[in-house]
């Protein structure tokens, strides 16, 4: 189903929050909305962006209160804990095995810096914060330094901290919400990181690289990294996840573009859309409708 057509000349990225949708876009340098249900209320709530990348919705209600069995001490693991919609899949140091937890949801407190609502922006060389509970959008530039070309973004509820990539740095750098606390995360053997996505629960952290052309993962401060995708893929962009299910969904824009979905140890993919494609961008999750929204920016669609 096509939401919104013939008036996206570059749609790159996408980010749900109730029943709006927002996404940037590169040619009109703007953040746009609309209905998430039909298109309609279409409208730019932010311009003259120079070289919009990357949004996300900052709300709890984006990431809800939930945990699994690998985000119970871990699962157990010494290294990566990985759910799939079967298994708690436990990498340990010498020894892969699949635990059989049934999957139950439980409510536990999150530590939330400032729980407003906010879409986080990534331009190339800075990242914003846009207030949601004002009239005019009011942003705020992190004071964050050596920013080249950020791409993605994404946050973290639980510890309060924002996740990036940077193109021409080659890393993926994390900092506290208000700018504070910038470190990087991964720095080794990566060419050109794209998008990104937080496990808020199993606290792993998963990312595509055009470069190397494989998706990865690690735990959240960086350790205990592994690759579990690096086949059949082209030019692998956006990234999201279920981790409530143990899905992973991510776009590529390759020449056999597609959007494909796997369990979050890599296992079970399968290609959901390689049909009516071109340049599949921004891709955003629904949970409560159980949807999946991507912008094409070759034939101008959400």
């Amino acid at each position: 189903q096509a939401v919104v057509k013939g008036s996206l000349p570059h749609p790159f990225a996408l980010t749900l929050f109730e029943d709006t949708l927002y996404w940037t876009d590169w040619n009109t340098h703007s953040i746009l909305a609309c209905n998430k249900y039909t298109g309609e209320g279409l409208r730019e709530i932010h311009s003259n962006i120079f070289s919009p990348m990357d949004i996300h919705a900052f709300s709890q209600q984006r990431q809800p209160n939930a945990t699994n069995p690998c985000g119970i001490d871990n699962g157990g693991c010494s290294h990566l804990c990985l759910m799939s919609p079967k298994f708690c899949i436990l990498y340990l140091e010498y020894l892969n095995f699949a635990c059989a937890f049934q999957f139950f949801l439980h409510f536990f407190h999150f530590v939330v810096l400032g729980a407003t609502e906010l879409l986080l922006l990534a331009r190339r060389t800075d990242l914003r914060r846009i207030s949601l509970d004002t009239p005019d959008f009011t942003d705020i530039v992190l004071q964050l330094e050596d920013i080249r070309h950020a791409i993605a973004i994404d946050y973290d509820p639980v510890e309060g901290y924002i996740y990036w990539t940077d193109d021409e740095v080659r890393a993926i750098r994390r900092s506290f919400i208000d700018g504070s606390g910038s470190q990087f995360v991964v720095t080794a053997q990566i060419a050109h990181p794209d998008g990104i996505a937080v496990d808020w629960v199993a606290r792993n952290l998963y990312w595509t690289d055009t470069g190397t052309d494989r998706i990865e993962v690690t735990r959240l401060n960086g350790t205990m990294r592994k690759i579990l995708i690096s086949e059949d893929l082209e030019e692998p962009r956006a990234i999201v996840l279920d981790p409530m299910v143990g899905y992973m969904y991510w776009t590529d824009w390759g020449e056999i573009p597609k959007i494909e979905r796997a369990a979050l140890d890599g296992s079970d993919r399968v290609v959901l859309v390689n049909t009516s494609l071109g340049w599949p961008n921004g891709l955003a999750l629904d949970y409560d409708e159980g949807k999946i929204y991507w912008g094409d920016a070759k034939t101008d669609k959400i």
